[in-house]
Order: structure tokens, then sequence, then C-alpha cells
């Protein structure tokens, strides 16, 4: 089965640590907020400075400047919590989790099912000229349709590749279906021509694994065999490969 075996955990992990930023936010905010207010809270309305306090204009500038910033990490609470709130309620099913052919085939299910609807709904209305039948639906629910069961049909591609691990001259690449990723290690750091061409293939860093990685694909395997001169076969990769819809 594709997908990564702790995908769940990662996602709450990720979920938590947005929480977390947020709620550090909001207490430097009422932190900042309390300071700004400690500074002035003993300068009377309307004098600016008083014999004897020379500093009073300064500290109006800093309790500013204090609450300055907790309007600032106010903000940066609110966009925390938002992109929390957002990651809990996302629906859609993601390449990385183990569950997604059958969350697939569920939704492929329902939109099959709609479409029947539709198509009967059109019958009756054109039968009885009665209402008018929601013809322009039919192509939306076909696209729809079209576009779950390729996805179904690239991820049981994935379901079908070994682990594979192979070595080359300057490191090894791997596909690991436990982190559903396929990576190159790297035996010493490569020129900036060589980290750029991956950059451009859309490989990102993973510090945690010391590798550059992708999703798993088909595609993806072969594109980075390519990219080591493994394989050395022009290859027309599908630009969606590998992506979540």
């Amino acid at each position: 089965m594709p997908g990564r075996s702790d995908y769940e955990e990662r996602k709450q992990a990720c979920i938590d640590r947005l929480n977390g930023a947020a709620s550090k936010a909001r207490q430097e905010s009422d932190k900042q907020y309390q300071h700004s207010h400690d500074l002035v809270k003993d300068i009377p309305l309307g004098q600016p400075n008083i014999i004897g306090r020379p500093a009073l204009p300064r500290l109006r500038e800093k309790s500013f400047n204090a609450l300055g910033k907790a309007v600032e990490n106010d903000e940066k609470a609110a966009y925390y919590t938002d992109r929390a709130e957002a990651a809990e309620s996302n629906t859609a099913i993601s390449s990385d989790d183990p569950e997604a052919i059958q969350k697939l085939k569920e939704k492929l299910a329902a939109l099959e099912a709609k479409r029947e609807r539709i198509k009967a709904y059109n019958k009756e209305a054109r039968k009885n000229g009665t209402e008018k039948a929601p013809w322009y639906e039919l192509p939306y629910t076909g696209k729809a349709i079209k576009d779950v069961k390729e996805r179904i049909a690239k991820l049981e591609a994935v379901d079908a590749m070994p682990a594979e691990l192979i070595e080359f001259e300057r490191g090894e690449i791997e596909s690991d279906p436990e982190t559903n990723r396929v990576m190159v290690r790297f035996d010493e750091r490569q020129p900036d021509d060589v980290i750029d061409k991956f950059k451009a293939n859309g490989f990102k860093w993973a510090s945690s694994v010391g590798a550059w990685q992708r999703i798993r694909t088909p595609g993806t395997w072969r594109l980075l065999k390519r990219l080591c001169g493994i394989e050395r076969n022009d290859i027309q990769e599908d630009s969606t490969d590998g992506q979540d819809v």
C-alpha cells in the first residue's frame, strides 16, 4: 500500500506545531501589551514631561514600540491559528495517506452515483418537459471521474513499486516505500549546478535523512536515475506525477 506509515502522526504533529506557535505568539503579544501599559501607567494624561522625570518622552516611545510588538505577535498568532485550522479541516486526499486508494475509490463511487442521478433527472425532465435539465453538470462530473480514475491508477502503480537501493559513483539512490519517497544521498557536497538541477526537478533537501527527495512514483524514480547518470534515456515525465489532488 502506498503512502507513509506515519502519515496521521505527521499530520497531527504539524497541527500541534502550528497550534504551539500560535500559543507562543499569543503569550508574547500579551506580554508586550502589558509591558507597554506598565511603562506609562503612572504618567498623567496630557503631561509628556514632569520636573524630575526627564525620561518620560522616552518611556512613551518605548511603550509605543512594545504596543507595536504586541500587535505584530497577535497577527502572527492569528496566522498560525488559521493554518492549524486549515490543516485540521483539509479534506484533500494526500498521496502520503496509506488509505488514499480506498478513499479515492469511495470518492469515485460517489461521483459515478451522482452522474447516474443527473442522467436520470435529465431523462425525466426531457420526458415531462416540466423543468430545465441540469445538462451542464455532466461534463464537470465526467471530468472529475476521469481525474479520480487516473489518480487511482497512479497510486496503484506506486503500490507495485519494489523497495530499491542502488549505489553509483557519487553516492546512492533509494526508492523507499516506508517514507513514500525517492531520494539521493551523495558522498560529498555537490557543485551548485548539480544542486540547482535537483531543485529544478522538484527535489527538496531533507536534513533528517541527509538526502534530496521527492514523492515516490515510477516517473520520479526513472527521473532520479537519469539525473544521477544511471539511466540516460530521455524521459517524458507527467508533470502531475506524485502531486496531491
